[in-house]
């Protein structure tokens, strides 16, 4: 009877162990992503948030040799299922493509411009967020132009 109450208690000590361990050894479920973070090669990044954080929009521009595309942001989605039109805060172009962008809520025949980004100009940002110089564009990019692909 000993020997079996001292094996349950050598088990729940090494079980208590083991758990303390894991538990101080895991990572957070609640730590951020580090700035404009995963970003895929050759897309183009929208992030809800200033300096690359939030919930981000991932656009894949048109294939190498292509003259230009319209994407309109009407329709489209934050990972996290929220409308990215007028959501804008950040944006980061890992694509070859120039862009630019615009407040054109409805394709109309004359969009606003609000930014550019050159071609072959990978790991590009922008920041938009308040207390930043360009603050005045937050939220309003609703579409864009990919050109010289």
């Amino acid at each position: 009877m000993k020997s079996t109450a001292l094996r349950l208690v050598t088990a729940a000590a090494a079980t208590m162990i083991a758990g303390t361990s894991l538990l101080f050894s895991a990572p957070s479920a609640t730590a951020a992503n580090a700035p404009y973070a995963n970003c895929p090669a050759w897309a183009l990044c929208l992030y809800k948030d200033g300096g690359g954080a939030g919930s981000k929009v991932i656009l894949t521009p048109p294939p190498t040799g292509s003259s230009s595309q319209m994407v309109y942001l009407i329709g489209k989605h934050f990972l996290d299922g929220q409308a990215a039109d007028n959501q804008t805060s950040s944006w980061l172009n890992n694509s070859q493509c120039a862009i630019e962008f615009y407040d054109d809520p409805n394709g109309n025949l004359h969009p606003s411009f609000l930014d550019s980004a050159p071609s072959w100009n990978w790991g590009l940002t922008h920041d938009y967020a308040y207390g930043t110089p360009q603050a005045y564009l937050n939220d309003r990019v609703s579409s864009l132009r990919f050109y010289n692909c």
